[in-house]
């Protein structure tokens, strides 16, 4: 079953075309959605859960537009990066508000809590959370609920490696029940648990296919051959890659 299809999606912010034409489905499971900085991916998911408004074509997910679509959007949890919270609230108030907004309470609240090991400072503000804190507050609030799906916005970024590990063996316990899109730049962690990749580059759509089937195709884009001049032997700058090809950097 298709869990998201975009047809010809454009969204363009003045001179930019942030998306330039994308046409994809996207089936249910763990799919991971790549691409260098700028090339796409975060701009697709903010038009997958109803932030953007499409210039010009398509998206749907569930069947639905998810623009200006609440009740779609209570079917999803998101965990955006990087994560955006009111700053003089405290994590508990905030994660209980928005568990209660969608029909759940203060239990659930510290359900998803616990998941990423952020009840020890859910009664702290905001405002003082460190880089790691929020973005796990961030996971916890995606996972408020009962989500048919979850987007995750580059989950791996700010935590450390214990958290990284935790973080991938929740959605390997999950999987079963739940749907996930994991937008990353960090793919070698992801690429074992997810079903189907998706690469946006430049605004276009480079590759679409199962894991296991791409898994080279996805090497040979992220991890150019660094090739030596002849003269000196010193490496190429390897952010140039391939011909016709766009390295991701790291954010």
């Amino acid at each position: 079953m298709t869990l998201i299809e975009a047809k010809e999606l454009r969204k363009i912010f003045g001179s930019i075309r942030a998306l330039d034409g994308v046409t994809v489905e996207i089936p249910e499971g763990i799919t991971l959605i790549l691409g260098p900085n700028g090339g796409g991916k975060s701009t697709f998911l903010k038009l997958a859960t109803g932030v953007y408004r499409p210039t010009s074509g398509e998206i749907r997910v569930f069947g639905e537009r998810p623009w200006n679509n609440g009740k779609l959007k209570a079917r999803f949890g998101v965990a955006y990066d990087p994560p955006a919270f009111p700053q003089f609230v405290t994590g508990r108030e905030w994660l209980t508000l928005f568990a209660e907004s969608k029909g759940f309470g203060e239990e659930d609240a510290e359900r998803a809590a616990e998941l990423f090991d952020a009840k020890s400072f859910l009664d702290k503000r905001i405002t003082g959370y460190s880089s790691g804190m929020l973005k796990r507050l961030s996971l916890a609030q995606a996972f408020v609920g009962k989500p048919e799906l979850i987007f995750l916005d580059e989950p791996l970024a700010n935590i450390d490696f214990d958290s990284m590990e935790r973080v991938i063996e929740i959605i390997e316990e999950m999987k079963e029940k739940t749907n996930f899109v994991i937008i990353s730049h960090i793919w070698e962690p992801l690429i074992p648990v997810v079903d189907w990749v998706v690469v946006i580059g430049n605004g276009k759509l480079v590759l679409s296919g199962k894991a296991e089937e791409v898994q080279e195709e996805v090497e040979r884009l992220f991890k150019p051959l660094i090739r030596r001049s002849k003269r000196g032997g010193t490496p190429e700058d390897p952010s140039r890659g391939q011909e016709g090809r766009q390295t991701p950097a790291n954010d």
